[in-house]
């Protein structure tokens, strides 16, 4: 190793222990990006939030993982591929709920369940491997990309983006239209607080059907049930009906401490010789840097705060830069060989 750069932060502006993103750095060994699914109903385990606990939980493991690559005593522990060693993560979780006497809570129920992406990039032997759950992304010798975005995002980013610009249209501040987007976003349109504007009946209608028209225009092959559930149901109530289950079209994987089916396990391996650099990174980067490195990762980043802070142009998401807070955690890690 000639070089390495990282960088994390947390979203919340004053409160970075709240960050959600974990990193793996063990030079030599292997390097990963964890990002702490955000909780959606205040769950904590052993005072952290359940996405932080996940990616906490997510990050010891794989160290220890790394530690013990050619040790023979740990038969058990040694890469065999990508999607054993998702499983192995898995229970690193699933062994989590068991300690903090929570298995029985999340067995039957995916909402109080911790969760988390990873991007790992390990040096067994001559090769790198590569093995991925989620968004979270990885860029080799400058110019080979692998991120896989989940196109649900999609959906509830549309809901976001509908609501926020009708009610900007109306005459709403930013602040507002912020506010009532993101309720209408995580509570989904039939869950919005009694008596609130998102409550009324003809903005709720008005706001499905052009949801529903957006995510059909922009995702013609996905069934107008699935849209519907996520429109009605937003990221609270009905995002997780989707997660580690390979039905739907708009089905997702992430590591929660049950079974990721293996079609959302990315896999890649690679000779060691022919890598010069390895860049991971969270999905709190909309855009990749020009170049290696933390200052231009960060230059790109500013770079779409500046266009898009609101997140409802070309970076449309599930939420946006406010006062209080930006998008999302972000991390990069990045490792010159050569």
């Amino acid at each position: 190793m000639r070089q390495l750069e990282a960088f994390t932060l947390g979203k919340k502006f004053g409160h970075p222990e709240t960050n959600e993103d974990s990193l793996v750095v063990m030079p030599n060994l292997g390097y990963a990006v964890i990002d702490g699914v955000t909780d959606r109903n205040g769950t904590r385990y052993g005072g952290m939030l359940s996405g932080q606990f996940a990616s906490r939980t997510v990050k010891r493991a794989i160290e220890l993982f790394l530690l013990a690559q050619g040790d023979a005593d740990k038969k058990d522990m040694q890469f065999q591929g990508g999607e054993h060693f998702i499983d192995y993560l898995g229970k690193a979780i699933h062994a989590g709920y068991v300690a903090h006497d929570a298995l029985a809570a999340v067995e039957n129920d995916w909402r109080p369940r911790g969760g988390c992406t990873v991007m790992a990039a390990m040096l067994i032997g001559e090769r790198l491997e590569v093995v991925a759950v989620g968004d979270s992304g990885l860029r080799l010798n400058g110019t080979d990309m692998l991120q896989v975005l989940k196109p649900l995002d999609d959906v509830t980013s549309i809901l976001r983006r509908e609501t926020w610009q009708y009610l900007a249209s109306q005459g709403f501040s930013p602040q507002d239209c912020d506010s009532h987007a993101g309720s209408m976003t995580w509570q989904g349109t039939r869950h919005q607080p009694v008596g609130s504007i998102t409550a009324q009946a003809d903005l709720v209608a008005l706001i499905e059907a052009r949801a529903l028209a957006a995510c059909r225009a922009l995702l013609p092959d996905v069934p107008e049930t699935e849209l519907t559930l996520l429109i009605e149901d937003g990221i609270s109530h009905g995002q997780g009906q989707f997660q580690n289950i390979t039905g739907p079209v708009l089905g997702y994987g992430a590591i929660d401490g049950f079974a990721v089916p293996g079609c959302y396990v990315e896999t890649r391996s690679y000779p060691l010789n022919d890598i010069e650099t390895i860049e991971l990174f969270s999905d709190g980067y909309f855009k990749p840097g020009s170049g290696f490195g933390v200052a231009a990762w960060e230059a790109a980043f500013q770079e779409v705060e500046a266009e898009d802070p609101h997140k409802i142009g070309r970076y449309m998401s599930t939420k946006g830069t406010t006062a209080s807070q930006l998008t999302d955690d972000r991390s990069y890690l990045g490792v010159r060989l050569k």
